[in-house]
């Protein structure tokens, strides 16, 4: 499982709760993760499986148990499923097991926006112009395809 990335927003709300040294060295298109612990779990999950950040985690734990697989630009639609396996401790749910819809839907808009900005980044377009839309959704179907080959 791929540890979070955060963005410096979500990086200095994390900061300002006390937590630092968290984060790995940007990779090579300047994304940074949060760092994963020996066994290989989220660096702010306890001993008894509970967040640390939870109320500032980042959006893509918001977004959890769900993953993007489809960004249909033209129509301002995002298509989520289930990720399994996915963190329980990391949840998207609430204790009565339903989902907050809001807050996936403002994890969603935030995530979509990451990679619209990094595909304007590497385009070098604004991140309006429909070539960059059109790229980061074959970016981001690419990315669930490969996904799902790791799976089989």
């Amino acid at each position: 499982m791929q540890p979070p990335d955060v963005d410096l927003i979500e990086q200095k709300r994390i900061e300002d709760r006390g937590f630092n040294d968290f984060i790995e060295e940007p990779d090579e298109t300047g994304m940074q993760w949060i760092k994963r612990k020996e066994d290989d779990s989220c660096w702010f999950l306890t001993k008894d499986n509970k967040c640390q950040i939870y109320e500032v985690r980042p959006a893509v734990c918001r977004l959890e148990p769900f993953t993007i697989v489809d960004y249909d630009y033209e129509n301002n639609t995002v298509e989520l499923e289930p990720n399994f396996p996915f963190c329980e401790a990391c949840g998207g749910f609430s204790e009565d097991g339903t989902v907050e819809r809001a807050e996936l839907v403002k994890a969603v808009q935030v995530l979509i926006g990451k990679i619209l900005d990094l595909t304007a980044y590497d385009m070098e377009l604004p991140v309006t112009d429909k070539r960059v839309q059109a790229e980061a959704r074959s970016r981001l179907l690419r990315r669930t395809a490969e996904a799902a080959d790791l799976n089989l």
